[in-house]
């Protein structure tokens, strides 16, 4: 933003702290806790002293960029930018890389942060429960709510715009689908999210193109015939026969006596 004179106004405290944070982010997920304060400055465009003005140690630095990697304005922007790829699966297909990306980069900064915590641990009012205290704090102050409940409800909304990122893209598609768009965004979404676990895969996760495939046509060899739910609950096999005329039909009353 420029001044009337034409000069670019200096940035304040929180916007200089914001880009730091979001420059430090790539370097976490590249280098781990190793980040070095010069490689930081160099990324963010400013002096290695300007990241102790703005913050008070490396801690609080990791911790900002750890809120930073958890907001998911970015991957929503991102899923919001990709263009039709011409069919269905094929865009499904760049959303789950997108998807999956997002939640690599997010996991490794998680892990470093962790990491930064146990190296710096101790009683609460020590250094470690001073970056401790500065994080919780950012993230309260980051979602605009105080309370316990605050990083559920802010997970939430994350994940609320991110499947609406996704419906958005699958509506063009909507004619292909057997539900509605909002439905199979949500477990489109769950589905790679999911998968990210490392308690689900002991191979290594299914690529982008394995996840899409099960998506749009399941795990049955041969696709369901049937349009919805059978019309009578019966043992496996079941022959369903036709009524008998010779028998009354209960009186549907009966049970109400």
């Amino acid at each position: 933003m420029s001044t009337p004179s034409g000069r670019a106004r200096p940035m304040s405290r929180d916007d200089r702290r914001a880009a730091i944070a979001a420059a430090t982010v790539p370097l976490l997920a590249r280098y781990g806790s190793a980040v070095t304060t010069r490689q930081i400055a160099q990324a963010a465009d400013v002096a290695e002293g300007t990241l102790f003005r703005a913050f008070e140690d490396k801690d609080e630095l990791i911790h900002a960029a750890l809120v930073a990697a958890l907001d998911p304005a970015p991957l929503v922007r991102a899923i919001s930018e990709t263009a039709d790829r011409g069919s269905l699966p094929e865009t499904l297909t760049a959303l789950a890389e997108l998807i999956q990306d997002s939640q690599r980069a997010t996991a490794k900064i998680v892990q470093v942060a962790h990491q930064v915590m146990g190296d710096r641990g101790g009683p609460p009012g020590g250094p470690g429960g001073d970056a401790r205290r500065r994080h919780r704090d950012d993230v309260h102050r980051n979602h605009g709510k105080q309370g316990p409940d605050s990083h559920r409800d802010a997970r939430m909304s994350a994940v609320q715009d991110i499947v609406e990122a996704i419906e958005a893209s699958l509506v063009p598609y909507a004619d292909e689908l057997r539900t509605e768009p909002r439905v199979a965004a949500s477990v489109f979404f769950f589905l790679v999210h999911g998968h990210a676990s490392p308690l689900l895969f002991q191979d290594g996760p299914l690529d982008a193109t394995q996840i899409v495939d099960v998506f749009l046509h399941g795990v049955l060899e041969a696709p369901c015939q049937g349009a919805g739910p059978p019309h009578a609950v019966g043992p496996p096999h079941a022959a369903v026969r036709p009524p008998d005329p010779h028998v009354a039909a209960p009186d549907p009353t009966a049970s109400l006596a």
